[in-house]
Protein backbone atom coordinates (compact mmCIF):
# COMPACT_ATOMS: atom_id res chain seq x y z
CA UNK A 1 0.00 0.00 0.00
CA UNK A 2 1.27 3.46 -0.91
CA UNK A 3 0.73 6.43 1.45
CA UNK A 4 1.93 10.01 1.64
CA UNK A 5 2.86 11.78 4.86
CA UNK A 6 3.46 15.55 5.06
CA UNK A 7 5.35 17.72 7.54
CA UNK A 8 6.25 21.40 7.54
CA UNK A 9 9.20 22.71 5.50
CA UNK A 10 12.38 24.15 6.96
CA UNK A 11 11.72 22.85 10.46
CA UNK A 12 14.64 20.77 11.67
CA UNK A 13 12.81 18.92 14.44
CA UNK A 14 10.36 17.57 11.89
CA UNK A 15 12.95 17.01 9.20
CA UNK A 16 15.07 14.91 11.49
CA UNK A 17 12.14 12.97 12.97
CA UNK A 18 10.98 11.62 9.58
CA UNK A 19 14.37 11.57 7.87
CA UNK A 20 14.88 7.82 8.09
CA UNK A 21 11.43 7.16 6.64
CA UNK A 22 12.06 9.65 3.88
CA UNK A 23 15.31 8.02 2.74
CA UNK A 24 14.17 4.43 3.29
CA UNK A 25 16.36 3.58 6.28
CA UNK A 26 13.17 2.78 8.19
CA UNK A 27 10.07 1.30 6.61
CA UNK A 28 6.52 1.02 7.87
CA UNK A 29 5.44 -2.62 7.75
CA UNK A 30 3.54 -3.24 4.52
CA UNK A 31 3.48 0.44 3.55
CA UNK A 32 5.39 2.34 0.88
CA UNK A 33 5.45 5.70 2.66
CA UNK A 34 6.47 8.86 0.84
CA UNK A 35 7.47 11.80 3.06
CA UNK A 36 6.91 15.30 1.66
CA UNK A 37 7.26 18.86 2.97
CA UNK A 38 4.63 21.58 2.65
CA UNK A 39 4.69 25.27 3.64
CA UNK A 40 4.38 26.44 7.23
CA UNK A 41 1.33 28.49 8.33
CA UNK A 42 -0.17 30.92 7.53
CA UNK A 43 -0.33 28.62 4.50
CA UNK A 44 -3.11 26.05 4.85
CA UNK A 45 -1.51 23.74 2.28
CA UNK A 46 -0.75 20.99 4.75
CA UNK A 47 -4.15 20.66 6.38
CA UNK A 48 -5.90 21.12 3.02
CA UNK A 49 -3.78 18.35 1.48
CA UNK A 50 -4.85 16.01 4.27
CA UNK A 51 -8.52 16.94 4.03
CA UNK A 52 -8.51 16.56 0.22
CA UNK A 53 -6.73 13.23 0.43
CA UNK A 54 -3.56 14.33 -1.37
CA UNK A 55 -1.78 12.93 1.70
CA UNK A 56 -3.18 10.35 4.09
CA UNK A 57 -1.39 11.48 7.26
CA UNK A 58 0.35 14.65 8.34
CA UNK A 59 1.99 16.56 11.10
CA UNK A 60 -0.28 19.48 12.08
CA UNK A 61 -0.22 22.24 14.64
CA UNK A 62 -2.61 21.20 17.41
CA UNK A 63 -4.61 24.41 16.97
CA UNK A 64 -5.03 23.91 13.23
CA UNK A 65 -6.12 20.31 13.75
CA UNK A 66 -8.72 21.29 16.36
CA UNK A 67 -10.07 24.12 14.22
CA UNK A 68 -10.60 21.89 11.18
CA UNK A 69 -11.86 18.90 13.18
CA UNK A 70 -14.47 21.04 14.93
CA UNK A 71 -15.53 22.24 11.49
CA UNK A 72 -16.25 18.66 10.45
CA UNK A 73 -13.09 17.74 8.55
CA UNK A 74 -12.75 13.94 8.05
CA UNK A 75 -9.51 13.71 10.02
CA UNK A 76 -8.59 12.12 13.34
CA UNK A 77 -5.68 12.50 15.73
CA UNK A 78 -3.26 9.59 16.11
CA UNK A 79 -0.87 10.95 18.74
CA UNK A 80 1.00 14.01 19.87
CA UNK A 81 4.14 14.56 17.84
CA UNK A 82 6.23 16.91 19.92
CA UNK A 83 5.70 18.79 23.11
CA UNK A 84 7.80 21.84 23.82
CA UNK A 85 9.40 22.47 27.18
CA UNK A 86 10.50 25.86 28.49
CA UNK A 87 12.50 26.65 25.34
CA UNK A 88 11.98 26.54 21.60
CA UNK A 89 9.33 29.25 21.18
CA UNK A 90 9.90 32.75 22.46
CA UNK A 91 9.70 36.48 21.96
CA UNK A 92 13.04 38.12 21.16
CA UNK A 93 13.94 41.81 21.37
CA UNK A 94 17.03 43.93 20.72
CA UNK A 95 19.39 43.74 23.67
CA UNK A 96 19.98 47.52 23.69
CA UNK A 97 16.39 48.42 22.76
CA UNK A 98 13.63 49.99 24.85
CA UNK A 99 11.82 46.71 25.61
CA UNK A 100 13.13 45.46 28.93
CA UNK A 101 10.05 43.57 30.16
CA UNK A 102 6.94 42.15 28.46
CA UNK A 103 4.88 45.12 29.64
CA UNK A 104 7.10 47.37 27.50
CA UNK A 105 5.64 45.77 24.35
CA UNK A 106 2.46 47.81 24.69
CA UNK A 107 1.96 49.86 21.54
CA UNK A 108 4.81 48.12 19.73
CA UNK A 109 5.15 45.98 16.61
CA UNK A 110 5.68 42.22 16.97
CA UNK A 111 6.61 40.21 13.87
CA UNK A 112 5.82 36.51 13.59
CA UNK A 113 5.61 33.91 10.82
CA UNK A 114 1.81 34.26 10.81
CA UNK A 115 1.04 37.89 11.60
CA UNK A 116 -1.13 38.21 14.71
CA UNK A 117 -0.08 35.42 17.05
CA UNK A 118 -3.13 34.59 19.14
CA UNK A 119 -1.28 32.51 21.71
CA UNK A 120 1.41 35.08 22.45
CA UNK A 121 -1.26 37.78 22.52
CA UNK A 122 -3.10 35.74 25.16
CA UNK A 123 0.04 35.01 27.16
CA UNK A 124 1.15 38.64 27.14
CA UNK A 125 -2.25 39.69 28.42
CA UNK A 126 -2.86 36.96 31.00
CA UNK A 127 0.64 36.25 32.27
CA UNK A 128 2.23 39.70 32.02
CA UNK A 129 -0.66 42.18 32.17
CA UNK A 130 -0.03 43.67 28.72
CA UNK A 131 -2.90 45.63 27.15
CA UNK A 132 -3.13 43.42 24.07
CA UNK A 133 -5.40 45.92 22.28
CA UNK A 134 -2.34 48.13 21.75
CA UNK A 135 -0.18 45.44 20.14
CA UNK A 136 0.60 45.64 16.42
CA UNK A 137 1.50 42.57 14.35
CA UNK A 138 3.33 41.85 11.09
CA UNK A 139 4.02 38.64 9.16
CA UNK A 140 7.36 37.50 7.69
CA UNK A 141 8.83 34.15 6.72
CA UNK A 142 10.27 32.42 9.76
CA UNK A 143 13.81 32.42 8.36
CA UNK A 144 13.71 36.22 7.93
CA UNK A 145 12.43 37.21 11.37
CA UNK A 146 15.78 37.47 13.13
CA UNK A 147 17.16 39.89 10.54
CA UNK A 148 13.89 41.86 10.67
CA UNK A 149 14.52 42.41 14.37
CA UNK A 150 18.20 43.21 13.93
CA UNK A 151 17.40 45.81 11.27
CA UNK A 152 14.91 47.49 13.59
CA UNK A 153 11.90 46.74 11.40
CA UNK A 154 10.02 45.29 14.39
CA UNK A 155 10.25 45.81 18.15
CA UNK A 156 10.05 42.08 18.84
CA UNK A 157 9.81 38.79 16.95
CA UNK A 158 8.56 35.31 17.74
CA UNK A 159 11.18 32.65 16.97
CA UNK A 160 10.41 28.92 16.83
CA UNK A 161 12.28 25.65 16.63
CA UNK A 162 15.90 26.01 15.46
CA UNK A 163 15.34 29.72 14.74
CA UNK A 164 14.85 30.15 18.50
CA UNK A 165 18.30 28.72 19.13
CA UNK A 166 19.83 30.91 16.44
CA UNK A 167 18.32 33.85 18.28
CA UNK A 168 19.89 32.76 21.56
CA UNK A 169 23.40 33.16 20.14
CA UNK A 170 22.77 36.01 17.70
CA UNK A 171 24.55 39.31 18.50
CA UNK A 172 22.49 42.18 19.80
CA UNK A 173 19.29 40.30 20.67
CA UNK A 174 17.91 38.53 23.72
CA UNK A 175 14.95 36.35 24.63
CA UNK A 176 12.32 38.33 26.51
CA UNK A 177 10.28 35.29 27.55
CA UNK A 178 9.29 31.88 26.20
CA UNK A 179 5.76 30.62 25.76
CA UNK A 180 6.66 27.71 28.03
CA UNK A 181 7.58 30.06 30.86
CA UNK A 182 4.34 32.00 30.47
CA UNK A 183 2.25 28.82 30.16
CA UNK A 184 3.77 27.36 33.33
CA UNK A 185 3.16 30.65 35.13
CA UNK A 186 -0.53 30.44 34.16
CA UNK A 187 -1.31 26.72 34.41
CA UNK A 188 1.50 24.87 36.15
CA UNK A 189 2.06 22.64 33.08
CA UNK A 190 5.75 22.44 32.19
CA UNK A 191 5.17 21.64 28.51
CA UNK A 192 2.82 22.45 25.63
CA UNK A 193 1.65 20.22 22.79
CA UNK A 194 2.69 22.05 19.66
CA UNK A 195 2.38 19.42 16.94
CA UNK A 196 0.44 16.22 16.55
CA UNK A 197 -0.06 13.58 13.90
CA UNK A 198 -3.41 13.31 12.16
CA UNK A 199 -4.72 10.93 9.53
CA UNK A 200 -7.77 10.69 7.35
CA UNK A 201 -10.70 8.92 9.01
CA UNK A 202 -11.18 6.67 5.98
CA UNK A 203 -7.58 5.43 6.25
CA UNK A 204 -8.23 4.09 9.74
CA UNK A 205 -11.66 2.77 8.79
CA UNK A 206 -10.45 0.91 5.71
CA UNK A 207 -7.20 -0.38 7.21
CA UNK A 208 -7.71 -1.56 10.80
CA UNK A 209 -4.46 -1.56 12.78
CA UNK A 210 -2.70 0.96 10.56
CA UNK A 211 -2.47 3.49 13.38
CA UNK A 212 -0.11 1.24 15.33
CA UNK A 213 1.93 0.49 12.20
CA UNK A 214 2.43 4.19 11.47
CA UNK A 215 3.25 5.18 15.04
CA UNK A 216 5.78 2.35 15.31
CA UNK A 217 7.45 3.56 12.12
CA UNK A 218 7.50 7.17 13.34
CA UNK A 219 9.14 6.10 16.62
CA UNK A 220 11.73 4.04 14.77
CA UNK A 221 12.49 6.95 12.44
CA UNK A 222 12.92 9.25 15.43
CA UNK A 223 15.22 6.71 17.10
CA UNK A 224 17.35 6.61 13.95
CA UNK A 225 17.66 10.39 14.06
CA UNK A 226 18.89 10.28 17.65
CA UNK A 227 21.87 8.25 16.49
CA UNK A 228 22.53 10.19 13.26
CA UNK A 229 21.95 13.87 14.08
CA UNK A 230 25.22 15.04 12.53
CA UNK A 231 24.47 13.33 9.22
CA UNK A 232 20.91 14.66 9.19
CA UNK A 233 22.03 18.19 10.02
CA UNK A 234 24.42 18.07 7.03
CA UNK A 235 21.57 17.06 4.73
CA UNK A 236 19.27 19.73 6.15
CA UNK A 237 21.91 22.43 5.64
CA UNK A 238 22.35 21.33 2.04
CA UNK A 239 18.71 22.27 1.49
CA UNK A 240 18.13 25.22 3.82
CA UNK A 241 20.32 27.97 5.27
CA UNK A 242 20.99 27.67 8.98
CA UNK A 243 23.43 27.43 11.83
CA UNK A 244 24.64 23.92 12.63
CA UNK A 245 24.94 24.41 16.37
CA UNK A 246 21.46 25.91 16.53
CA UNK A 247 20.07 22.93 14.64
CA UNK A 248 21.68 20.44 17.00
CA UNK A 249 20.57 22.41 20.07
CA UNK A 250 17.01 22.62 18.81
CA UNK A 251 16.87 18.85 18.40
CA UNK A 252 17.14 18.42 22.17
CA UNK A 253 14.39 20.63 23.50
CA UNK A 254 11.08 18.96 22.50
CA UNK A 255 9.73 15.72 23.93
CA UNK A 256 8.83 13.42 21.05
CA UNK A 257 7.07 10.17 21.93
CA UNK A 258 4.11 9.64 19.54
CA UNK A 259 1.71 8.91 22.37
CA UNK A 260 -1.61 10.24 23.64
CA UNK A 261 -1.60 9.51 27.34
CA UNK A 262 -4.11 10.63 29.97
CA UNK A 263 -1.69 13.40 30.98
CA UNK A 264 -1.40 14.54 27.35
CA UNK A 265 -5.19 14.52 27.06
CA UNK A 266 -5.46 16.83 30.10
CA UNK A 267 -2.79 19.09 28.62
CA UNK A 268 -4.51 19.18 25.23
CA UNK A 269 -7.83 19.98 26.92
CA UNK A 270 -6.21 22.92 28.74
CA UNK A 271 -4.80 24.16 25.44
CA UNK A 272 -8.23 23.82 23.83
CA UNK A 273 -9.60 26.08 26.57
CA UNK A 274 -6.87 28.61 25.74
CA UNK A 275 -7.68 28.45 22.01
CA UNK A 276 -11.37 28.99 22.76
CA UNK A 277 -10.71 31.96 25.01
CA UNK A 278 -8.62 33.68 22.35
CA UNK A 279 -11.29 33.08 19.71
CA UNK A 280 -9.32 30.61 17.62
CA UNK A 281 -11.90 27.81 17.87
CA UNK A 282 -15.69 28.16 18.08
CA UNK A 283 -16.36 25.80 20.98
CA UNK A 284 -14.84 23.27 23.36
CA UNK A 285 -15.34 19.53 22.95
CA UNK A 286 -13.94 16.44 24.71
CA UNK A 287 -10.43 16.08 23.32
CA UNK A 288 -10.52 12.29 23.55
CA UNK A 289 -13.32 12.22 20.97
CA UNK A 290 -10.97 13.71 18.39
CA UNK A 291 -8.24 11.09 18.71
CA UNK A 292 -8.31 7.46 17.62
Amino acid sequence: MKLKFAHYRNRFCMFRTYYALGIGKVRADGIDLEVIELPDPPSKDQEEALIRGDVQAANLYLLNFLRRKLDGAPIVGLATEWKSTLKGNGVFVRADGPVKAPKDLEGRLIATHQGLHAIHKYLLSRAYGVDDRTLRWAGHRQENLLSVLQRGEADAVVLLDHFFFRGEVAPGVRCLYTDGQAWQKLTGFDEMIKHMVAAREDLLRDHPGIQEVLLKAFRESFAYSEAHLDEIADDFLSRYPGDREALLASARYPRIEFTFSEKEARLAQAEMQLFYEVGQIPRIAPIASMFA
